[in-house]
């Protein structure tokens, strides 16, 4: 939720550091674009070693070091009054950001049942909205110095719940503490649950990975982790490259733009609003479906709602009439977030808990979520640029086309994992594709 608390300040914040009663005079567009994508350079350097953080301290414990950059960061946004004290926040609160992105889907996994591995995996991107929804309302109807407080005295709910949490049994085991382990279990799995199959099945995995280093050549070593890695990477670039950052961060900018005959801030919270109901709708239904069917519903739509905005900008900059089309905007905008949700917004994040064995999830969840933010900042700090260069109707065409290409990738090259175990879904990576004559004799 503090991550995206940080992802979501800039939209209600940008305008007013931008309006008469800002303490920054005259805000340019360049320091407009810093202030954004700055938090992305900064979950790129948490990212990086938060995985071995989690393999040396725990998970549990690596999850309660992410509080510190995140206090550091509101402290200073309550206090600084200039245009480098915002900056020194943005970047530090991105560090907490990515840290957070790499350990809490590792520790889903590793705590979750296969049966409902996705649907737990879906609460990381449904505490993220409501962390961007929060700061859309209390960014809108708060102060500057109130709004920011709000923000940090979360961190509090954090603080209390993260003493209760369990630590990860795989690591448990892994550490060699499996009475430690079996207790783990029993609390998630109930008291009646036989946990000898799964400590011996989770000590198999302990010891061969005592054989790996969990470096990237372990990670790039196997068929196996190759595709999971080529696959995790591909969910990030267009789960990015679909602009959905750029929305998230110029919401109240873009509907100024497109002249709505909403009121800007509302159209904001309405769009916050529906993407956490989405999120809780993709819950029930990620376990149901599958991972694959969501991902290309996904794509498909985020392409056809795209296209209908970049046609509204277009006939807008050609200078007629679009008073009459004042809804649209809103309605397009929506139904993007209710369609970026249900696929690109929650799957990429449950996947990468499960495509990737222990002794690599480290390294792995970190070079992915670390590409993730690289991609935020680029998106982020671009798409000014883009909309003063190509116009608003050409940015999100261009978008529009990212979106389609993701159709393609998802059919050709993601494995459904529904359902499967850990240990399932790696010897279905490892398994090479019929050919077309085993195809026939079959």
């Amino acid at each position: 939720m503090q991550s995206g608390m940080n992802l979501g300040w800039t939209s209600p914040i940008l305008p007013f550091l931008g309006s008469k009663q800002s303490f920054i005079p005259n805000l340019t567009e360049d320091q407009t674009s810093w202030i954004s994508s700055l938090l992305a350079l900064g979950a790129i350097l948490g990212a990086v070693p938060a995985g071995k953080v989690a393999d040396f301290v725990g998970r549990k414990l690596a999850m309660g070091l992410t509080a510190i950059p995140f206090l550091i960061s509101w402290i200073i946004l309550i206090f600084t009054r200039n245009i480098i004290g915002v900056y020194v926040a943005r970047f530090i609160g991105g560090i907490g950001s990515g840290a957070a992105c790499v350990l809490v889907p590792v520790y889903i996994g590793e705590i979750a049942q296969a049966s409902i591995r996705g649907t737990l995996g879906i609460i990381f991107p449904l505490l993220f909205s409501m962390g961007i929804l929060f700061s859309y309302v209390m960014g809108a109807y708060l102060s500057y110095t109130i709004f920011n407080v709000s923000c940090c005295s979360v961190l509090i709910i954090f603080l209390v719940i993260i003493i209760f949490l369990p630590e990860s049994p795989m690591w448990l085991v892994h550490k060699e503490k499996k009475s430690e382990a079996v207790k783990v279990l029993q609390i998630l799995r109930g008291i009646n649950y036989d946990v000898k199959e799964e400590i011996s099945m989770l000590q198999d995995e302990s010891d061969r990975v005592e054989t790996k280093r969990g470096g990237i050549m372990d990670l790039i070593g196997t068929k196996a982790g190759r595709k999971a890695f080529f696959t995790c990477l591909g969910l990030m670039w267009f789960q990015q490259m679909c602009g959905i950052d750029a929305v998230l961060f110029y919401t109240v900018r873009i509907f100024q733009n497109a002249g709505s005959t909403i009121e800007p801030f509302v159209a904001t919270i309405i769009i916050g609003l529906i993407e956490v109901i989405m999120t809780i709708c993709v819950a029930f239904i990620i376990d149901r479906f599958g991972r694959k069917p969501l991902l290309l519903i996904s794509g498909t739509a985020m392409t056809l709602c795209l296209g209908v905005l970049g046609y509204y900008f277009k006939i807008k900059a050609d200078q007629e009439d679009v008073l009459f089309l004042g809804w649209l905007p809103l309605t397009s905008l929506s139904l993007y977030n209710v369609v970026f949700s249900i696929g690109f917004g929650s799957v990429p994040f449950a996947m990468i808990s499960e495509l990737f064995p222990p002794e690599t999830k480290g390294v792995a969840s970190s070079i992915s979520i670390m590409v993730h933010w690289c991609l935020v900042f680029a998106v982020t700090k671009l798409f000014p640029m883009m909309e003063n260069t190509m116009g608003e109707a050409i940015t999100f065409w261009t978008f529009a086309c990212f979106t389609a290409l993701s159709v393609v990738f998802t059919f050709f090259f993601v494995p459904e994992t529904k359902g499967k175990t850990l240990q399932d879904i790696q010897k279905k990576l490892e398994r090479k594709h019929k050919s077309i004559k085993d195809v026939q004799s079959v």
